[in-house]
């Protein structure tokens, strides 16, 4: 994840108008850079480079960013070449632990109960089916891939990409891009997610491990930004998160997140697992436009009436001052699909679910499952399971209201909610959000000034554009370039995703794991 200060600078027009170029002193021949380069640049530079001998090159013309493994003349070239504004070395993300900052399980940390959730049933889609399923919505997962599964039938992901390698098993070596797909849009006989005929799109950017890099974030939105449009994408779920460090006018990730929102893309973040202190919340889920999804813990029933916050979920104001999350859904102990063989459940088989079939047959009413389907199910918790949650009640009200607009879609989840005992926050309720006339929300936000700056840049805004002068119906997102942002304030060491909160649980043998532990 990214933070980035206020764009400065003049817009760039060519090759030949430069300020300075900032080549990050770290950066040594061998490394992998980040070369970010002036608007309508990027193949150009990426042939230099290689005419220069650099290595694995690429252009990321949409964010017009080029990478590249430099040569010692590749970087006597970045330094001299006045498209270019700034060079750094790769920086690093990865899938957050099942660890509360304080060392306690999730599970441990604020929950009254170790039984499982029971899933979806707790926001009433089951209900919601007789008047929608999801159908002919699509919802893009940036994570660490989905892989194949029963409960994912033949065109359920419409489209893969990957940018995270091809080291690990399957298409999902870590696991969790699945766990979350489930939720939004599985469709078996034992097993439903929240929008079941709902379509997906695969951005994997994480590896085996769930670790990635910063360049395979680049890649994912330029290549989302670049195809959103060709793949009728409604939907973008951003079970990912970073600590908020300055108001969301300075953060190319909120940037980013509203880019896909004022292109007409619903996106849902994940607020964060760093409660229950407030002002937790991670950017892009700060971000006022987005939908930002926090966690309630169902306590295994399907009464209401003891539903609470979950004590990790994050929460409070922004540093610019707004309430966040925006609605809450279950986030622990949830049970969904498990990508057999991936890393982490190999490694850690205490993981696995070995009452799936009896929490699979609460979540779906449809009775026991078999015993073969033991090794078709796990358990994780966090709010990017809440996240998915979200995302899937979000395709269902789109699939019934195809005409909604991003802005719409959050004021009928808003407006679905249900209170919680000792939480400000409300429960998002899928039969509610079908029927309910949508609040107003978004109402005099200002966006993000680093976007107005890029669309100004881009050629796409006039200078000093404001907010009611856009139409962004009629803004190609394709020409929007981000070469006027400062990079000087980038922490590259605080970029993280929130990913993974796994329950520990009790190990019974599972015979796909025998001789595994």
């Amino acid at each position: 994840m990214l933070v980035f200060a206020l764009l400065i600078g003049t817009a760039w027009t060519g090759r030949a108008s430069v300020a300075r170029i900032d080549v990050d002193p770290a950066l040594h021949a061998g490394d992998v850079a980040l070369i970010q380069v002036a608007a309508g640049t990027a193949w150009t530079v990426a042939a230099d480079l290689t005419s220069a001998g650099a290595t694995d090159v690429t252009a990321f013309d949409s964010v017009n960013v080029v990478s590249a493994r430099l040569s010692d003349q590749a970087l006597a070239s970045v330094a001299t070449d006045r498209a270019v504004l700034r060079a750094t070395t790769d920086g690093h993300v990865t899938a957050v632990g099942g660890k509360s900052d304080n060392g306690k399980d999730l599970d441990e940390y604020g929950s009254n109960t170790k039984k499982d959730s029971i899933g979806i049933e707790a926001i009433e889609a089951h209900d919601a089916w007789s008047r929608s399923t999801g159908a002919g919505v699509v919802v893009a997962l940036m994570d660490t891939g989905i892989g194949t599964h029963p409960d994912l039938p033949a065109g359920k992901v419409i489209a893969r990409v990957n940018f995270a390698g091809t080291a690990g098993v399957g298409l999902d070596p870590a696991g969790h891009g699945t766990h979350l797909a489930g939720i939004i849009a599985a469709h078996g006989s034992t097993f439903r997610g929240v929008a079941p005929d709902a379509r997906l799109v695969d951005i994997r950017v994480l590896d085996q491990n769930g670790d990635g890099s910063l360049q395979n974030v680049v890649a994912g939105f330029d290549w989302l930004l670049k195809h959103r449009s060709a793949l009728s994408i409604r939907v973008l779920n951003l079970s990912l998160g970073t600590t908020q460090r300055s108001s969301y006018h300075e953060d190319l990730l909120a940037a980013l997140a509203e880019a896909a929102w004022f292109s007409g893309i619903a996106v849902v973040a994940a607020a964060g697992n760093d409660g229950p202190v407030p002002g937790t919340v991670a950017t892009p889920g700060a971000d006022p436009f987005v939908i930002t999804a926090g966690s309630f813990d169902d306590q295994g029933t399907p009464s209401a009436q003891d539903d609470r916050e979950s004590a990790f979920s994050s929460r409070g104001q922004t540093i610019d001052g707004f309430a966040k999350p925006d609605v809450l859904a279950p986030g622990r102990r949830v049970v969904s699909l498990r990508a057999n063989g991936s890393r982490l459940e190999l490694t850690k088989p205490e993981r696995v679910v070995a009452n799936a079939a009896n929490a699979n047959a609460n979540l779906n009413g449809n009775g026991r499952a078999n015993q073969d389907n033991l090794n078709l199910y796990i358990r994780m918790s966090g709010t990017s399971v809440s996240s998915a949650m979200v995302s899937g009640v979000a395709a269902l009200i789109l699939s019934s209201h195809a005409d909604y607009t991003p802005t719409k879609t959050k004021g009928a989840l808003v407006a679905s909610g249900r209170s919680l005992t000792g939480s400000v926050s409300r429960a998002v309720t899928a039969t509610t959000a079908l029927t309910a006339t949508p609040r107003q929300v978004n109402r005099l936000l200002l966006p993000s000034r680093l976007l107005m700056t890029t669309l100004e840049n881009s050629g796409v805004a006039g200078s000093g554009t404001t907010w009611e002068g856009v139409t962004w119906e009629g803004v190609t997102w394709e020409a929007v370039t981000w070469e006027s942002v400062s990079w000087e304030s980038v922490t590259w060491e605080s970029i993280s995703w929130e990913g993974v909160m796994w329950e520990t649980v009790s190990w019974e043998q599972d015979p796909l794991l025998d001789g595994a532990r």
